[in-house]
């Protein structure tokens, strides 16, 4: 028995329903579509895009929303919205393939090509493409889940992909491809090849076909499945060997082929007026198919009715076309029909003109409207501009023109000048003037002057606008995290490091310190020395610096994190006396960075230094207790040698020295004058240090080692690398006694203090040549200061004189910059905060105003340009402060003496003066001469807030080195003149390392090798 069942939906007319009592009883009759002509009618025929060169290839009802998806041969795919089938979107899949078939999801859609399948958003923006060497000719798609796709094509497997993780799974078929995949609503898909054969296959295990049957002779062209029942047309093999369209569609029961042997059991066929090529279910109406022939006829059928019942029949358009393509919506109201003339046309029953192609259908998102804006003339001086509305705020509740009260500054209005015919008349009462009412106002009124146009055109004189010179991005302080797991943090991490070079992150406490780490690291020698340390010290700062070492070669350029080193550093209490360690909440804007890195150089070198001694100490013990020789030891004798050749392996020639200290700014300072307190609450070391030379003759047995009681001592390899060998001799003016002491400092401090008397009151003197004078002169400085005499028993005048006895490989340089006349020496061309010193009241204007004549006035000039103001304080040799030199000659004389020349100029810097070489009688020789190049420098960037950056010359095995700008994260090359010159207001230098060049050749051949 054959039944038919039917379901309500919009596309049946109501006048067709059964609402008289009468006719109803318990069990209604069912209710069959009338057979009548032309039962659908035309709605709506476009054009699609690229119509006129590619036909109709795929067409499909979007499942989701009211929209009609087409692809065409040329691999294009258009959206219409719609049963006026007006265009949404429409974009390119492929080059050159045609879009076989189209699936609808939830996020998009799914086109599939030959070789490839596109997903894109609705909106157009492709999310992927896959491909795959299994996709040679593919053909159809099908639906299996929300998360699965089984494609078929003309070859003799099916691919089932998963679509969370684009992983394939390919099922071997026996029969010559798959050109049709069908569901009926269960576990079971009907999989039609082209030579006509048709296989069942449950979906639980696809590899093996449930049934196979031949449905057509010659080739099958459509089928479908809705239920149990499974319809195919195709053609059939004539006498002649000829394919020939069969005139009829054949109905198969699945039920009934399952376990039969006989094909034609369980199958019957329905006469059709024109061969049908392409056949679909109407999901509306049980048993209901729509069969499209190619010249256009459209026959509506039913399935379980009889071969004489009447059809449904309506012609489409084609334009002498071959309709190639046909999809019926899920609510049976519109059916969509394509050819090969590029036209889609659009179907609905006669009695809908609006038809709805889902049941349940979401909104479509569409672009925003352009706002309706008046056109005005851009002459137009009458047109008020507030008659346009603002659109509503997306996003706030502010629009940005709504500043804050901070950004805005009360403007008073200028008073009307005096007249002049009232100062004629006026007389003066000291400070107050009387002058008789011209009658021009009234009584104590002074009226507001307007200003025209004109006026605020005109230039004003005493208006001089001064425009800083803008900092570099990559020179500013910069918060970025590195996140291994966001793509957005790695692709903004490669904007900023193109170099390959691992950067520090600075999101840790005290990460300031990152431009020294980097420096250190990219110094072989004292490299290779810390990563051969190891000890058993819980906060050992050497083996900590090695770790990070390691950290950094075997990073392969990803940022690293110098978290343990950063704890160990907090652990040591002489960091947190000096200063160096800064709260968890971050750094004040009022720590000096200058001066906190400075510090910083001095003592991890002190801390590195007897960390190795300690550990060298303790190995020779372990030694002894085992009844081992100990290693040799490196005793120091009571004279200095020259500085030490370095060896194949990077490690340096034994050199003895007595005592370590550090060579501050004001080692010879003695006297309360010369102590100044620093920006930001910080102190020089002036009076410290000082203090400990005015008693340095009182207590040398305590503080420093005389040549009568020295003693043997060791030394490190960081000694090696960076100690300077001094020998100061203090000589009473009184009574001519001198005291003579030898030391070894590991970083020179740059001394400003003994360049010109006038230098201090913002005059620069004359004889200041230079950065290599600087140097000289802080190496072997000569100072005369009140000091403590235990022969004359008081404090008395007392030469200072010290004389280097040997030269490091490595010359480390704090720069100072810290005070104010420190900073006027790296002043520059245009203005810069914090110049002018406090002390000197230069606020004030000078009393001399235009007549003022001095070259070096300290007092405020109102009417003398800023810049002119600040060029006078500059000498003619001032501008070369701003250019640091590349390499320097530095000579050692027999005598302690050093002349230290630029090999840039070849300009040797002034040796000892005339008046104290006047008493020499021997002869002075040059002792040594090392020529050292700068490989790294560390310069403090004045921005809001500061920071800190390095510049590192590297160099690796195949090229020449290069030099680069270290912050933090981000790492770029720089040029070596962007290196030396300090000409822009926001940056100083800080620390400076220049290396020897025997040194520097080792370490070349070293990475070449």
């Amino acid at each position: 028995m054959r039944m038919e069942y039917h379901y309500s939906d919009l596309c049946i007319p109501t006048e067709h329903l059964l609402t008289d009592h009468y006719n109803t009883t318990e069990y209604a009759p069912q209710y069959l579509m009338p057979s009548q002509e032309g039962e659908y009618e035309a709605r709506s025929s476009v054009l699609v895009d690229g119509g006129d060169r590619f036909g109709v290839s795929a067409v499909a009802f979007d499942k989701y929303e009211e929209l009609i998806w087409m692809g065409n041969q040329g691999g294009h795919v258009t959206s219409y919205y719609g049963p006026s089938m007006q265009k949404y979107t429409s974009f390119q899949i492929h080059e050159s393939e045609e879009v076989r078939d189209i699936v609808t999801v939830e996020q998009g859609i799914y086109c599939l090509t030959k070789s490839s399948l596109r997903h894109q958003i609705r909106r157009g923006i492709p999310k992927h493409s896959f491909r795959s060497g299994n996709m040679v000719d593919m053909q159809c798609l099908f639906q299996q889940s929300s998360d699965k796709l089984l494609i078929g094509g003309h070859q003799n497997k099916l691919i089932d992909l998963d679509l969370g993780k684009m992983k394939e799974t390919v099922i071997p078929i026996q029969e010559e491809g798959c050109a049709v995949l069908r569901s009926g609503g269960g576990s079971l898909v009907a999989c039609g090849s082209a030579c006509g054969m048709v296989a069942l296959r449950d979906l639980r295990s696809p590899k093996t076909a449930e049934h196979t049957f031949k449905a057509h002779s010659a080739c099958l062209s459509d089928l479908d499945m809705r239920g149990d029942l499974l319809i195919t047309c195709g053609f059939t093999q004539s006498v002649d060997g000829v394919a020939v369209a069969e005139p009829y569609v054949i109905v198969w029961d699945v039920r009934c082929l399952k376990g039969n042997t006989t094909e034609n059991e369980g199958a019957w066929s329905i006469q059709v007026a024109s061969p049908p090529l392409l056949l679909h279910f109407v999901p509306a109406f049980s048993g209901r198919v729509v069969a499209l022939s190619g010249d256009g006829h459209v026959a509506l059928l039913h399935v379980n009715s009889n071969e004489h019942e009447e059809q449904s029949i309506f012609q489409v358009d084609t334009n002498n076309s071959v309709c190639s393509v046909l999809d019926v919506s899920a609510t049976s109201q519109a059916l969509v029909f394509g050819d090969q003339s590029g036209h889609l046309h659009l179907f609905s029953p006669q009695h809908n003109h609006e038809p709805v192609f889902n049941n349940f259908s979401r909104d479509t998102e569409f672009g925003d409207p352009l706002p309706d804006l008046p056109t005005v003339s851009f002459n137009d001086t009458t047109f008020q501009f507030s008659s346009i509305p603002l659109p509503s705020l997306t996003t706030g509740s502010k629009w940005f023109n709504d500043l804050p009260a901070e950004f805005f500054k009360k403007v008073f209005r200028k008073p009307k000048p005096i007249d002049p015919e009232v100062l004629k008349t006026m007389k003066m009462q000291g400070p107050i003037g009387y002058a008789p009412n011209n009658k021009t106002c009234r009584r104590n009124q002074m009226p507001y002057t307007e200003d025209t146009l004109e006026d605020l055109n005109s230039p004003k004189k005493e208006e001089i606008k001064i425009v800083p010179q803008p900092i570099p991005k990559h020179y500013q302080k910069m918060d970025v995290r590195y996140n291994k797991q966001s793509s957005n943090d790695n692709a903004e991490l490669e904007n900023l490091n193109k170099s390959g070079l691992p950067g520090l992150e600075a999101t840790l406490p005290n990460s300031y310190c990152n431009p020294m780490l980097q420096v250190l690291y990219y110094i072989p020698p004292v490299k290779a020395t810390l990563l051969a340390h190891t000890c058993a010290k819980e906060f050992c700062l050497s083996c900590e610096l090695g770790f990070l070492f390691r950290m950094l070669d075997t990073s392969g350029g990803a940022p690293c994190q110098a978290t343990n080193f950063l704890r160990a550093f907090r652990t040591v209490p002489e960091a947190a006396a000096l200063g160096l360690i800064l709260p968890d909440r971050g750094a004040d804007s009022r720590v000096d960075l200058v001066a906190l890195i400075q510090s910083w150089n001095r003592f991890i070198l002190h801390q590195i230094h007897y960390e190795i001694l300690e550990t060298r100490k303790k190995e020779k013990e372990l030694a002894y207790i085992a009844n081992s020789s100990p290693p040799k030891q490196r005793l120091a004798n009571n004279k200095l040698r020259n500085v030490a050749t370095p060896t194949v392996n990077g490690q340096y020639e034994e050199y003895p020295y007595t005592e370590l200290e550090f060579l501050g700014s004001a080692e010879f300072d003695g006297q309360e004058e010369f102590q100044e307190v620093r920006e930001d609450g910080w102190h020089t070391s002036q009076n410290q240090e000082g203090a400990g030379d005015n008693n340095q003759v009182q207590n040398c047995v305590n503080h420093d080692l005389v040549n009568n009681h020295q003693s043997e001592r060791e030394e490190s390899d960081i000694s090696e690398l960076f100690a300077i060998g001094r020998n100061q001799l203090n000589r009473c003016l009184k009574c001519n006694k001198e005291e003579e002491r030898e030391s070894v400092v590991l970083a020179c401090a740059l001394q400003y203090s003994h360049f010109g008397a006038g230098a201090g009151r913002g005059e620069v003197s004359g004889e200041v040549r230079g950065f290599a004078e600087l140097v000289r002169a802080s190496l072997a400085a000569r100072r005369s200061t009140p000091a403590w005499c235990d022969q004359c028993s008081r404090f008395t005048p007392t030469t200072q004189r010290g004389r280097i006895m040997r030269l490091p490989p490595i010359l480390a340089i704090n720069c100072g910059g810290v005070t104010m006349h420190e900073k006027a020496y790296w002043a520059k061309g245009s203005p810069k905060d914090g110049i002018e010193s406090k002390r000197g009241g230069s606020s004030k204007p000078c009393r001399y105003g235009l007549h003022c004549a001095r070259p070096g006035c300290r007092f405020k000039h109102l009417d003398r340009p800023i810049s002119s103001q600040n060029n006078s304080l500059k000498s003619p040799t001032h501008e070369s402060h701003c250019v640091l030199p590349h390499q320097l000659v530095i000579r050692l004389q027999s005598d302690g003496d050093v002349i230290i020349t630029d090999k840039a100029d070849q300009l040797p810097t002034e040796s000892p003066k005339p008046e104290l070489q006047k008493n020499k009688k021997k002869n002075i020789t040059t002792q040594s001469e090392e020529e050292y190049t700068l490989c790294a420098a560390v310069v403090c960037v004045e921005d809001n807030p500061k920071n800190l950056v390095a510049y590192v010359q590297t160099a690796s095995k195949d090229s020449e080195p290069h030099w680069y700008l270290f912050n933090d994260l981000c790492i770029v090359p720089v040029c070596a003149e962007e290196v030396v010159h300090f000409g822009a207001w926001w940056k100083t230098p800080c620390v400076l390392f220049y290396m020897t060049r025997s040194d520097r050749q080792v370490v070349h051949d070293e990475n070449h090798s």
